[in-house]
C-alpha cells in the first residue's frame, strides 16, 4: 500500500476541512501541535495549507516533495507566487468561498457609517446622552455606491445594495468589460476618477498588486464628496492611511472603515483609531462559521484534486495547465 501524502495545516482551519483531508492523507496540523514547525516539517511534505503564513522563495528553496500550496482565503500575497511556479507547485486559493460574508461585511460597516453606530456606542457608554440631532446620520436609499472591482465580492455587495436600497452602481474595473456592468444594470466608468467624484460610498474589491498599492491616495481622496464614506476590507496598502487620517481630520470626506491595514494588527496608537468617523474591525470580512467551513473544505477538495492527478477548480497560476 502506497504512503499517505503529508499535509500541513499551518493555521486554525474548520474541522470539517481537516476530517476531509484526513481520510486519504497524513495531516500535520500545526495548531495542536506547537513543538512541530513548517521549517521543520517542510522538506517532505506534499501540501502546505496556509492562511497567513509566509511562504516565501527562502522557504520553498527547502522543499522537495511539495505539490501544492493552498491557500484559505482569497489574497495570496503573502505566498510567492513567482517561486512556486517555477517549482512546477500548484497555488490555489478559495476565491468563492467568503463572497458573501465579505459582502455582508462591507454592508454592515456602510450602515454603521451612515447611522454613527460606533460613535453613538461609545458615546453611551461614556454616560453621554445628549442631543440625537448632535449624531445626525443619514440613509443609504436612493445614494450611489461605486464598487472598486467588479469581481464575486463586489458583484454580491452591490447586487444587495440596489435590491435592499435602490442605490444606483458605479463600477470601475479594468479587467471586466463594459458588456458586464451594462447587463447587470451598473454604470461602468472607465476612470477611476469619475467613480470617485459621483459616488456616495466607496467599496474597494480588489487584490493587492503593484497596481493596486496605494490605489487610494490624497489625490483620489481629494475627488470624494465631503459627504462620502469609503471602505475597505480587500488588502491593507491599498489605501494610504495617512492621507485618509488627514481628509478625516480635515473633513474632506464623511467617514470611513478599514478591516484591513498596511501593519496588522495596527499599533493601538495608530492615529485613524482616535477618530470617531472612522471605524475598525480586525482583518475579519470573511471570519462567518459558515464561510471558515466553506473555505476549509474547499481548501481540502482542492488539494485532493491535486494529488490524484485532476486540474483544480480554483489554480492561482493556471499556466502550470497550460
Amino acid at each position: 500500500m502506497a504512503a499517505r501524502k503529508k499535509v500541513v495545516i499551518t493555521e486554525p482551519i474548520d474541522s470539517h476541512g481537516i476530517e476531509l483531508l484526513k481520510r486519504e492523507t497524513e495531516v500535520i496540523y500545526l495548531p495542536q501541535s506547537p513543538e512541530r514547525t513548517l521549517a521543520g516539517e517542510i522538506a517532505d511534505t506534499h501540501a502546505i495549507a496556509v492562511r497567513g503564513a509566509k511562504i516565501d522563495r527562502d522557504l520553498l528553496a527547502q522543499v522537495g516533495n511539495l505539490i501544492i500550496i493552498a491557500k484559505h482565503g482569497v489574497g495570496y500575497d503573502n505566498i510567492d507566487v513567482a517561486a512556486a511556479t517555477q517549482k512546477q507547485i500548484v497555488v490555489i486559493n478559495t476565491p468563492e468561498a467568503n463572497a458573501e460574508s465579505v459582502a455582508q461585511h462591507n454592508l454592515s460597516l456602510m450602515l454603521s457609517l451612515s447611522k454613527k453606530i460606533c460613535a453613538l456606542d461609545r458615546a453611551l457608554r461614556q454616560g453621554k446622552f445628549g442631543r440625537r440631532e448632535d449624531y445626525l446620520g443619514v440613509e443609504l436609499k436612493d445614494k450611489k455606491l461605486g464598487v472598486i472591482g467588479l469581481g464575486r465580492i463586489g458583484s454580491e455587495l452591490a447586487s444587495k445594495c440596489r435590491a435592499a436600497f435602490n442605490m444606483d452602481i458605479i463600477a470601475y474595473d479594468p479587467y471586466v468589460s463594459g458588456e458586464k456592468a451594462d447587463r447587470l444594470g451598473y454604470a461602468g466608468v472607465e476612470k477611476l476618477d469619475d467613480l470617485l467624484r459621483d459616488s456616495d460610498y466607496v467599496v474597494i474589491c480588489v487584490p493587492l498588486t503593484g497596481e493596486t498599492a496605494n490605489l487610494i491616495g490624497a489625490r483620489e481622496l481629494g475627488l470624494m464628496k465631503p459627504g462620502a464614506f469609503l471602505i475597505n476590507s480587500s488588502r491593507g496598502g491599498i489605501v494610504d492611511e495617512a492621507a485618509l487620517y488627514d481628509s478625516l481630520v480635515k473633513g474632506k470626506i464623511a467617514g470611513a472603515a478599514l478591516d484591513v491595514f498596511s501593519q496588522e494588527p495596527p499599533p493601538p496608537d495608530h492615529p485613524l483609531l482616535s477618530l470617531d468617523n472612522f471605524i475598525a474591525t480586525p482583518h475579519v470580512g470573511g471570519v462567518t462559521a459558515e464561510a471558515m467551513r466553506r473555505m476549509a473544505i474547499t481548501l481540502a477538495e482542492e488539494i485532493l484534486r491535486v494529488f490524484r492527478g485532476e486540474r483544480p477548480k480554483y489554480p492561482v497560476n493556471p499556466g502550470l495547465y497550460a
